[in-house]
């Protein structure tokens, strides 16, 4: 093979041959420039994969006017060092190739949802927020060419068509999938890594008064059907929208007075006990027995436009700036009022950090059922007295309820 100290314009000038020909640079061992019968000048570099004897590897820089001789010389300069420590450059070249070939974000995403996602109560959330924004955006790329600027301009498409919030939900389901990535040793780190969030989170600390909380019930019974009984019995148990929302007929004991919600169903992952009082009870067996569920629309599916049915809850009550979580910190507060105490309205809320906490919480392990139930039958009683001072005397809050014009049977 011929040899020459390889400079801009010795390349430029060498002849093309009639079979590929490498010219090897007298200042560096191994850095050459191949020349092809098509008149291509390729950058390369050639060491052994071991010692003395062993196979020799080809590396590929890059072709000459692409790429100019003194980062050609440079990125020799690495390989050979790299082949100095041990590694094989040009194996590692080829591995980082496959893998921006294969890894695809749309497999990945569902693997995600299949090992990780669906054992969440929000899984299916989760997956929806995948799929509409990574998915259709990068279904076919790789997950490793995925990269933070990528990232940005996805939450800045979301935060664009208004929905700040939202970019701040999917920019922590992304983090959390890039983090499994790196868990699976798919990823060796996550372009999600200090990235802000988008849009300024403001503290939801909402308490609806008396009043208000009195017009938001009524207006439930005026909205009645599902979505009606849903509110009054948020504003009654002080659960979560989604608890009560896809509850079970298998779940209640009405007999009993009681709602045992399975771990599955919980935000902690554990079993949770309601104690139903009866004007609890009543919404429950006013529900006509459609499914599984409690509360269904139509088919075999439990209520979910929560969406619509709030803004025309919040036309009718007159009440608007709140959400449906603040009927749970309103009952809990409520509850203070009324002098119950914080450890009982932690259990009521299946909070599993709360009064109790540190080397007490591990030796508490008693559940204060008949406080529980008091607490909650000292509630619903209070808010029975809101409502019966309401003007209209369908809206009283009671054992026996009177139908309200709409409701569901």
């Amino acid at each position: 093979m011929p040899r020459a100290r390889l400079t801009k314009s010795i390349i430029d000038a060498l002849p093309t041959p009639s079979r590929e020909l490498v010219y090897w640079d007298e200042t560096l061992p191994g850095f050459g420039v191949k020349v092809t019968p098509a008149g291509r000048k390729v950058f390369i570099v050639l060491y052994r994969t071991g010692g003395a004897g062993s196979a020799l590897r080809k590396y590929t820089i890059g072709p000459h006017g692409r790429v100019t001789l003194h980062l050609a010389r440079g990125e020799a300069h690495k390989v050979l060092s790299a082949r100095r420590e041990g590694r094989d450059p040009a194996a590692e070249k080829g591995e980082a190739r496959r893998r921006l070939s294969s890894d695809r974000v749309e497999d990945v995403v569902k693997l995600f949802v299949q090992q990780h996602a669906s054992k969440r109560r929000s899984g299916r959330e989760i997956e929806r927020l995948l799929r509409r924004d990574m998915v259709e955006r990068w279904g076919a790329r790789s997950i490793h060419s995925i990269t933070k600027r990528d990232v940005v301009a996805c939450l800045g498409e979301v935060v664009d068509r208004g929905a700040p919030i939202g970019a701040n939900k999917l920019l922590r389901v992304m983090r959390t999938l890039f983090n499994w990535c790196i868990g699976k040793a798919l990823l060796e780190r996550s372009p999600c890594d200090s990235i802000p969030a988008p849009s300024r989170v403001i503290s939801r600390d909402r308490v609806l008064s008396d009043a208000e909380l009195a017009q938001v019930l009524m207006a439930a019974r005026q909205t009645g059907g599902p979505y009606g009984a849903i509110v009054e019995l948020l504003a009654l148990t002080a659960q979560r929208r989604e608890e009560v929302a896809r509850m079970g007929w298998d779940e209640i004991d009405l007999e009993a007075g009681t709602w045992t919600l399975p771990a599955g169903r919980t935000k902690n992952g554990r079993p949770h006990l309601v104690h139903l009082t009866e004007p609890a009870a009543a919404l429950i067996r006013r529900m006509p027995r459609l499914g599984d569920c409690v509360f269904i629309t139509s088919g075999a599916a439990p209520f979910n436009n929560f969406s619509k049915a709030k803004r025309e809850l919040d036309g009718l009550s007159g009440i608007v700036g709140w959400r449906l979580h603040d009927l749970r910190r309103t009952a809990v507060s409520g509850m203070a009022r009324l002098g119950i105490a914080p450890h009982v309205a932690d259990k009521i809320l299946n909070h599993t950090s709360g009064t109790i906490s540190g080397v007490a919480a591990v030796y508490q392990r008693h559940e204060f059922m008949a406080e529980r139930r008091d607490a909650l039958e000292r509630w619903g009683q209070h808010v029975a007295e809101l409502l019966a001072a309401q003007p209209s005397s369908t809206a009283r809050l009671s054992g026996r309820l009177e139908p309200v014009p709409g409701e569901m049977r």
